[in-house]
């Protein structure tokens, strides 16, 4: 006789005595863990739970034994009585004809009796099939998606003869099976005839024969099963045997259709509730369902479900986060409620600690036999090989979106992996229906942040150090060609480093025009920010310190201050890594306007001083003018108009020596305001039309904008509103045309304002309304607080 453990104390005597038959059973026939498996379609892992009391083995999973073994059937018994412990049933009434009619709409039933005469009786016993497993323990979540399935499989509206049918679909760790026994527990008194499940061991590498099923299925209604029936013979022997009742089945983890189609039902009184990680388009008239990822509202509640809402409580902010970190996938929560329940002791926030490391949240998401990693690997290593030689390999798609941004476009996909969009997309979609990937619109992917963990941990492993910076390079590469090509839309004429080469498979974006070219700029924001990120983590420095540079006027323009300084710092640090000492001057020196946008003057001289030493050590003149004209910036800022007023001078002369016009154009333009500030009108003017001529000579739209705007403002200060209108009016088209949010929100400001002196109310209204959403939108919160007081200030009038 084998060893065996001993079993768990809490065990019903029912269950204790069928655990022991059972342990006898294997022992008798001396049968391994992994040779029952082979017989029953499970694995050996759930039969070493089984026989040593973990859980209670599934209705299912016995019948396979038994039709395998010819074991006795007193297992059955014993079986019924752990699931269900005695008590006394209570009878049904015979329906009605009338109920009849309305429960089973095919059953042909009259005024004059309950139904066919062909009907089969039900089990032998007389005791309703009822295999459900017990309904999850702490369950949450997943309202809207329970009343969806109650809807589809109670519906009493379809075709004859059509069985109702929901595939709940999703990826690994979703809660597939934990939503589908809580919706089937909640509909169970609409099918008193009979609640079947099979587990089908989709996800296994031998997922469950239909025949073993349908034997086991037919066994529990009374019926003779002989093991040489073939599949086409019992499923038309279980279509006869539920037709005209009312009975709920429900399919766990499905491989695919293949496997489903026999077990199907076709009486219209029937339900089918189908899991699995493939979207089983071969089942017709199925409504589909996918899982996502929990909201955080909810994914704290099933936090508090399973640890109880007492601990949530002393420290709900903690909980939260907790609950956010692991990325809305239900087994995660689980899993990190099972580890704060196995230490009381915890605070909730300690475990939210160990997770903020990003490198060992899998890691802390791991407890006994539960692993997030695993069940992440199991979708993974199911991916299909290539079938051709030009194919994408999708593991290798998948490995590589690890080092990608949370999401990317096709365009940059396929430049991450060096190959055509079309073969890019092909390998993406697969994983899209893997539930590896999410394609949020067509033409986009995005990766779960714990998914993109996982392809990280994997392309680290399989791929070369040199593949994965390539890789990077290849994609962060495509990124910085797009971005120049905004930047030479928006800022033609500033000065710019040289591109490093790119390959001629992945060509850059290229912009019909302004408007096509800050659409892609905003959706892709959040990439290129990443995108900088990325080519420092990897090593890529030279386009690390280039996107910053060249996204950076952009940015600037459209108020994404923080993301243009976040990309900065990065550029940076690539710079100093390189020893490139003129990147670190052109960083510095951008570093410095956003510090002035900000009010960080004392930072922003500080950047300056390092900026203008660099270039002079380096002998940069043109990037010395560029720094001083900053440097006039900031003194105008600090209200110090004349030694703004020298800096300016001195850059308008460095750039006709250097013959840089976009450069004294803009000399000119900020000489004016400083002139003005001083008091003399005539001479600022004077400057700003100079300044125009030459920003429209060099194509330069963006320069006209503000000095449209500084000559309006100008006859503004002096009180001459009529000469600023037409100045105003010619500008705003100007400014949107160039994508200057800062110049439009300036421009609609004193717009609105002349028409409020004029009291135009409405016309002043819309303006300064347009004027304060921009500001907002730019971060330049004080400034909207004024003109919120302005028209709070506007009195009615006649527009």
């Amino acid at each position: 006789m084998p060893y065996w453990a001993p079993l768990p104390d809490d065990l019903s005597p029912a269950h204790r005595q069928l655990v022991s038959r059972l342990r006898a059973l294997k022992d008798e026939l001396r049968l391994t863990y992994q040779e029952m498996g082979r017989l029953t379609h499970y694995s050996h892992a759930s039969w070493e739970r089984w026989l040593n009391g973990k859980r209670l083995i599934t209705h299912a999973a016995l019948t396979s034994l038994l039709a395998a073994t010819r074991g006795d059937d007193e297992l059955l018994r014993l079986h019924a009585i752990a699931a269900d412990p005695p008590h006394v049933p209570a009878q049904r009434a015979t329906p009605s004809a009338a109920a009849a009619r309305e429960a089973d709409p095919e059953s042909g039933a009259t005024a004059a009796g309950p139904g066919p005469a062909a009907r089969e009786p039900g089990p032998a016993d007389g005791k309703t099939v009822a295999q459900l497993p017990s309904a999850v323990v702490g369950f949450a979540g997943r309202e809207d998606q329970l009343r969806a399935l109650e809807a589809t499989l109670t519906s009493v509206a379809g075709p004859v003869g059509q069985v109702r049918i929901a595939v709940v679909t999703g990826g690994g760790g979703m809660g597939k099976t934990s939503l589908a026994v809580q919706a089937a527990h909640g509909i169970a008194d609409h099918f008193p005839d009979g609640r079947f499940f099979a587990d089908l061991g989709g996800t296994d590498l031998t997922p469950r024969d239909p025949h073993h099923v349908l034997s086991g299925w037919l066994r529990a209604l009374g019926r003779e099963v002989d093991p040489c029936d073939d599949l086409d013979e019992l499923a038309g022997r279980w279509r006869s045997a539920l037709h005209g009742r009312r009975a709920l089945v429900l399919l766990d983890n499905a491989k695919d259709a293949h496997q489903v189609l026999p077990l199907l039902p076709a009486a219209r009184s029937c339900a089918v509730l189908v899991t699995s990680r493939d979207w089983l388009p071969g089942i017709p008239a199925a409504r589909p369902m996918a899982l996502g990822p929990l909201a955080d509202g909810e994914a704290l509640d099933l936090l508090a479900a399973r640890i109880g809402a007492a601990r949530v409580e002393q420290d709900p902010v903690a909980a939260a986060e907790l609950a956010h970190l692991c990325g809305g996938i239900p087994l995660a929560v689980q899993i990190a409620a099972a580890r704060l329940t196995a230490r009381p002791s915890w605070p909730v926030g300690a475990l939210g600690v160990r997770l903020r490391d990003e490198r060992r949240r899998l890691d802390e998401l791991k407890v006994a036999d539960l692993a997030i990693r695993a069940v992440f690997h199991l979708s993974y290593t199911g991916l299909p090989k290539p079938q051709e030689d030009e194919a994408v390999d999708p593991r290798q798609a998948f490995r590589l979106l690890g080092l990608a941004p949370k999401e990317v476009g096709l365009p940059a996909a396929a430049a991450l992996l060096g190959r055509d969009e079309e073969s890019t997309e092909a390998a993406l979609e697969l994983l899209v229906d893997a539930h590896l990937v999410d394609s949020p619109a067509p033409g986009r992917y995005r990766l779960h942040d714990l998914l993109r963990l996982y392809a990280g941990e994997q392309a680290a492993e399989e791929d070369d150090d040199s593949d994965q910076q390539a890789a990077v390079r290849r994609m962060t590469g495509w990124y910085l060609g797009g971005a120049a090509a905004v930047d030479r839309l928006l800022l033609p004429n500033g000065r710019r480093p040289d591109l490093p080469e790119t390959g001629p498979r992945r060509p850059p974006p290229v912009f019909a025009d302004v408007t096509a070219a800050l659409a892609w700029c905003d959706q892709e924001r959040p990439a290129l920010v990443e995108a900088t990120r990325l080519a420092a983590r990897h090593a890529v420095h030279d386009v690390a310190w280039m996107l910053p540079v060249f996204a950076g006027g952009t940015f600037r323009q459209c108020g994404w201050y923080a993301e243009s300084l976040a990309m900065i710092d990065v550029g940076l640090e690539a710079a100093r890594l390189l020893g490139d000492r003129s990147a670190e001057a052109t960083l510095f020196n951008s570093r410095s306007s956003l510090m002035i946008l900000a009010g960080r003057l004392a930072e922003a001289e500080r950047n300056l001083t390092t900026s203008f030493r660099i270039r002079r050590d380096i002998g940069d003149r043109i990037g010395e003018a560029s720094t001083l004209g900053n440097v006039g910036a900031l003194f105008a800022r600090q209200g110090r108009w004349a030694e703004s007023k020298d800096c300016q001078l001195e850059v308008l002369a460095m750039s006709r020596a250097l013959g840089r016009r976009p450069m004294e154009a803009n000399a000119l333009s900020n000489l004016g305001t400083c002139a003005d500030a001083l008091g003399d009108d005539a001479e600022a003017l004077d400057y700003l039309r100079a300044s125009i001529a030459i920003h429209r000579e060099v194509g330069d739209i963006d320069g006209e904008a503000v000095a449209l705007l500084n000559m309006a403002e100008v006859h503004l200060h002096h009180h001459r509103p009529a000469e600023s209108l037409p100045l105003l009016e010619e500008a705003l088209p100007v400014a949107r045309k160039a994508g200057d949010r800062y110049a439009q929100a300036s421009i609609l400001g004193d717009l609105g304002r002349i028409k409020a002196a004029d009291r135009l109310t409405v016309e002043a209204r819309a303006l300064l309304l347009q004027a304060h959403a921009l500001w907002e939108e730019l971060g330049h919160h004080e400034t909207a607080a004024g003109v919120r007081a302005e028209l709070d200030a506007l009195e009615p009038a006649v527009g």
